[in-house]
């Protein structure tokens, strides 16, 4: 195997697979493939992750993805939501066509990200449709290689890198690094499951009878943070949750943590603090604590578009270094952290200790 350069893409990557019902091959339905690659395309523009490979097969789509802070829902609902009306109008149906949710894979960049690759590139390999990766008209292969017309949301430099001089010397070896793995066999854990294996390593490392809901590879520290991070995202979703603060509270707590006096919120006025403030109230509603969009919006006397432009501008832009630190503070106030202001009286009610999650990633296991 050629001498290959570490991938261009640090920390995280997920693979996700979405299979069909009852593995039906919808994406051998005429024009079905081209309309899955339009639609993937157009909800990647409004997606702060990128795309680094996929593969379209008959009854299954694999996505590599690198994520930041939108959660892999978003792009994927923008996409199979459409892609069921459009098989469903062609066939005559009705429902969804997606089984279930997607499967997932956290790896570690640096570690397996360019192994993952070569393993998504592979698959219509190892299916037997065709005897090599570059063969494949619909996976991210060929654009990689030069052979195809590269989409401009597909994100190569996560292998090439930004050094334009070193491209054709790097597409050879990486070539020539798939091709190598043609015949590697399905891997369980690359696939969505959780090995044996790797059960055993994560109970070593937490020290306790536990089972993964998705595979997460790489280093013991890289293992640990990630699953860190999955217990602290949960508890704050836990606690925005069993918090008994409405609308009304989040938008003062908001409007108070940028120092901007709360009634202005509800007057007809755009000055650019004031409509921060509400996109701000906004994202904490709806994202942080799950709530209803259309609750906000009636809260702050907007029109419910509005609320739905504010937090698409967010979801494709993400949140500043400085909008998080106002955001951690409203966190705070709303669940009871520190004491909350005249205005938000519902916040000082609902102070108390939350107690800590039961399952997040990991689950218990119980013996009988």
């Amino acid at each position: 195997m050629p001498h290959y350069p570490r991938i261009h893409v640090t920390g995280r990557l997920f693979h996700v697979i979405s299979r069909f019902h009852d593995r039906r091959y919808y994406l051998d339905i005429e024009g079905a493939r081209e309309k899955y690659l339009d639609l993937l395309g157009k909800a990647a523009a409004t997606h702060d992750g990128r795309i680094v490979a996929y593969c379209l097969m008959s009854s299954h789509i694999h996505l590599v993805m690198q994520l930041s802070t939108d959660p892999i829902g978003l792009l994927t609902r923008k996409v199979h939501a459409p892609f069921g009306a459009w098989v469903n109008g062609r066939r005559g149906g009705l429902g969804t066509v997606l089984a279930e949710r997607p499967k997932s894979v956290l790896v570690h960049s640096d570690t397996y990200g360019l192994e993952l690759i070569r393993y998504v590139h592979n698959n219509p390999v190892r299916a037997g449709v065709v005897s090599r990766a570059s063969e494949s008209n619909w996976s991210s292969h060929c654009a990689y290689l030069g052979l195809a017309e590269c989409p401009p949301w597909l994100a190569t430099q996560a292998v090439f890198g930004p050094d334009e001089s070193k491209r054709e010397e790097i597409r050879r070896d990486f070539a020539e690094f798939v091709d190598a793995g043609r015949t590697e066999k399905r891997r369980a854990e690359f696939s969505g499951e959780v090995s044996r294996e790797l059960t055993r390593k994560i109970r070593r490392l937490l020290g306790g009878e536990v089972a993964l809901s998705y595979p997460i590879l790489g280093p013991d520290e890289f293992v640990v943070s990630s699953l860190k991070q999955q217990v602290n995202k949960h508890r704050d979703k836990e606690r925005s949750l069993r918090s008994e603060a409405g609308p009304n509270d989040v938008v003062i707590a908001v409007f108070e943590s940028l120092g901007i006096a709360p009634e202005l919120a509800w007057k007809r006025v755009k000055p650019s603090n004031v409509s921060r403030g509400r996109a701000l109230a906004a994202w904490f509603w709806v994202e942080t604590m799950g709530r209803p969009q259309v609750m906000i919006a009636d809260a702050m006397s907007v029109r419910r578009t509005a609320v739905s432009k504010m937090l698409s501008n967010y979801r494709k832009n993400g949140l500043s270094k400085d909008d998080r630190a106002v955001l951690k503070k409203v966190f705070k106030r709303v669940t009871g952290d520190v004491p909350a202001s005249p205005y938000a009286v519902k916040a000082a009610e609902s102070a108390g200790e939350i107690p800590e999650p039961k399952v997040v990633v990991l689950k218990r296991n119980r013996e009988k």
